[in-house]
């Protein structure tokens, strides 16, 4: 790839003229070096550490970036395998007067041009109808606690915006060019609650297998510009030329690298995840138990237990009446009446994990 030489108006025009419609396939115009480079720099470190404790926190945050790392690949594999007419620049570090942007990728279509931020960890993440952020974490089918988290949509709105001024001002493109801006989340774990969010932050959030079908929906719609392959050249020629090597450092947002870290927990200790997979079942086995039962009995349901009660249930998963036994709220009585059932209710739960 060539630098970008500044063209004179008439130069533009010859081009343009001359422009074609060649190109069908992507073109990878820039891979990522940031990750692996920080990667690479921690590996070196570990190599040279002797203190123990140093060296778990090293490789842990190695994972963690390896994670990161593996979901910006897993965008590219489907950029560079989608079958249309794009230039994909991935990582790039960009400067406009005293504005920076660290962007996953650029990618230039024949009708716009695209921002995407990348997103590779899991967990319940609701949208409220303000825009924010909102990260469940689960206890069965029970919210523990609630944390929020920076939006990547205000996130990919600063880049973008960045990334406009660059170019319009430099004259690369004009302002009816339309520079479109998605979320992908990457991680199969991950479950999205959109319900209650606003349309125009549900537009800009997909999953990375659903991210082709988006560029593909997008580019079926009109556009006021349609760009050939020598502006494709151009506009990819200039954004290389502005990059700005090892300057930008993608900050690292404290929730985000939490969430990056309980992503490699879980995924290094899957029997965590299905023993949680395992206790709402439980849960909801024993609602149904309690219910059946009060409705034969013609009672409330929480005359057979509380909710307290089927909690720490949940929370001990006892195997024996003796264990039963010990729960608040289950004495004798309730042991001989309906102890053995209990004790079936969770063995047979226990026998899906």
């Amino acid at each position: 790839m060539t630098g970008f030489a500044k063209k004179s108006f008439l130069e533009r025009m010859k081009l343009a003229l001359k422009d074609k419609e060649e190109l069908r396939v992507p073109v990878l115009i820039k891979e990522g070096t940031t990750a692996q480079k920080k990667i690479d720099k921690m590996q070196s470190d570990l190599e040279k550490e002797k203190l123990s404790e140093t060296q778990k926190d090293l490789l842990s945050k190695i994972k963690i970036h390896e994670l990161g790392l593996y979901g910006e690949k897993s965008v590219q594999f489907e950029l560079v395998n989608a079958f249309i007419p794009i230039h994909v620049l991935h990582d790039l570090h960009l400067r406009h007067d005293e504005w920076k942007a660290q962007i996953d990728f650029v990618v230039i279509t024949r009708k716009f041009i695209l921002v995407i931020e990348v997103k590779n960890y899991y967990g319940n993440i609701h949208v409220t109808e303000q825009g924010d952020f909102i990260r469940n974490v689960m206890k069965g089918k029970k919210v523990v606690f609630q944390e929020g988290f920076y939006s990547p949509i205000r996130q990919i709105e600063r880049q973008t915006e960045v990334l406009r001024k660059l170019l319009q001002e430099n004259g690369i493109v004009g302002n009816k060019t339309p520079i479109k801006q998605v979320v992908v989340f990457t991680n199969n774990r991950t479950i999205l609650d959109l319900k209650k969010a606003k349309e125009d932050i549900q537009d800009r959030i997909v999953r990375v297998d659903g991210l082709v079908g988006y560029i593909s929906k997008e580019l079926k719609k009109s556009s006021p510009v349609q760009i050939l392959d020598n502006r494709m050249l151009d506009i990819s020629s200039f954004l290389m030329d502005s990059h700005i090597e090892d300057e930008i450092e993608k900050t690292e947002d404290t929730v985000e690298l939490k969430l990056l870290g309980e992503t490699v927990e879980a995924m290094a200790n899957p029997k965590e995840e299905q023993s949680a997979t395992v206790a709402a079942g439980l849960e909801e086995a024993l609602r149904n138990f309690r219910k059946d039962r009060a409705a034969a009995l013609g009672m409330k349901a929480f005359h057979i237990f509380s909710n307290q009660t089927l909690d720490e249930i949940v929370s001990k998963q006892p195997t024996t009446l003796i264990e039963l036994s010990t729960i608040r709220g289950i004495g004798e009585k309730k042991i001989e009446e309906f102890g053995l059932e209990i004790i079936e209710i969770i063995q047979r739960q226990s026998s899906k994990d």
